[in-house]
């Protein structure tokens, strides 16, 4: 029988090396394709966006992970665009597969998809954001709220208790953003409130992020640090310091500190290299492996939890080649 509760999947970095907490983690062991409910079974996953590598990274773990069990599987790429996203759930639901897989966007532009795919039978499962309404079998999400906490401790680490920030955001309807931001002004607020922060709305692009940089640079010039709401946005970030001379690595005079977020393997070798302070990583291959678990509990009739968060990893230069970074695990 499923059941509402809650899992909860904790991942905490001591001393560079990664201690996993799990209680009750409810899904079975790897099986083959031969043993596993899923064979057979038609999966329809609509991806966040696949211009992003960590998106990219977990598709492919569960695309990875279908074909050990037996399943077919389809990918949408979502483009990062929610009225992509609601083209292919309704166009999904039509074809009536065994198992839906949604990532949205921003999911209260989803509603009308998701309420398609209840009044069709078929088992939703979702990914990262949920929307105000609906029904779904599990959810599984990173603790962005958390991340966004320990993006201001770390960056009081580095700068100190004051200074202006610059915070780089990813898209106003994003969940992901939403909480990366709260995690972040809640943490200031509450510990570090000499923090100006200043928040540039990027909508999660290099791009965006490097003209915004630019600008905030021109208003104020004494910027003490930068986090972002992703690694791509740093790159960026990194450009628009070129290109202004205030590009300096770690430990040399002038340097700005930055802090990204995904533990992407660019990220990690901008940590290497001095460009960048540090990262919060989160972990596809937990996401991938924790959903695709759960879709086996669900169709074996046994115990499902309704939601699983995992939590944030910081990382420094000291745990940068660490092998439970995601981003030292893909080539």
């Amino acid at each position: 029988m499923e059941t509402n509760k809650t899992r909860r999947t904790f991942l905490a970095l001591a001393a560079g090396a990664v201690t996993i907490a799990a209680v009750n983690l409810g899904f079975a062991p790897k099986v083959s394709a031969a043993d596993s409910v899923l064979k057979g079974k038609d999966l329809a996953y609509i991806a966040f966006g696949l211009q992003y590598e960590y998106q990219v990274t977990l598709v492919n773990r569960v695309k990875e992970l279908a074909a050990e069990k037996g399943m077919s599987i389809s990918v949408y790429d979502g483009k990062g665009d929610p009225s992509t996203q609601t083209t292919q759930l309704l166009d999904i639901v039509s074809k009536q597969p065994d198992i839906i897989l949604l990532n949205p966007v921003d999911a209260t532009l989803l509603q009308g998809g998701v309420r398609r795919a209840n009044e069709s039978g078929i088992p939703l499962f979702m990914l990262e954001n949920l929307p105000p309404e609906g029904e779904w079998v599990a959810y599984n999400t990173f603790d962005d709220v958390a991340g966004g906490s320990a993006a201001a401790d770390a960056m009081a680490k580095l700068i100190g208790d004051e200074g202006l920030v610059l915070e780089v955001r990813g898209a106003i309807g994003s969940g992901q953003s939403e909480k990366r931001y709260k995690g972040f002004h809640d943490r200031a607020e509450e510990k570090y409130p000499g923090f100006k922060i200043e928040t540039l709305k990027a909508e999660w692009t290099a791009d965006n992020a490097h003209t915004l940089v630019l600008d905030a640079f021109t208003r104020d010039p004494n910027v003490a640090g930068i986090w972002a709401h992703n690694d791509e946005m740093i790159r960026g970030v990194v450009s628009a310091l070129r290109q202004i001379d205030r590009l300096k690595l770690v430990g040399e005079e002038g340097h700005v500190p930055i802090i990204g977020f995904d533990g992407t393997p660019l990220g990690l070798e901008r940590i290497r290299e001095g460009i960048q302070d540090a990262d919060v990583g989160q972990n596809p291959f937990s996401m991938a492996e924790s959903i695709v678990g759960e879709m086996e509990n669900h169709f074996a009739g046994k115990e499902v939890a309704k939601e699983t968060l995992i939590q944030p990893v910081m990382i420094w230069k000291d745990n940068v080649d660490s092998e439970n970074n995601w981003g030292n695990r893909v080539k």
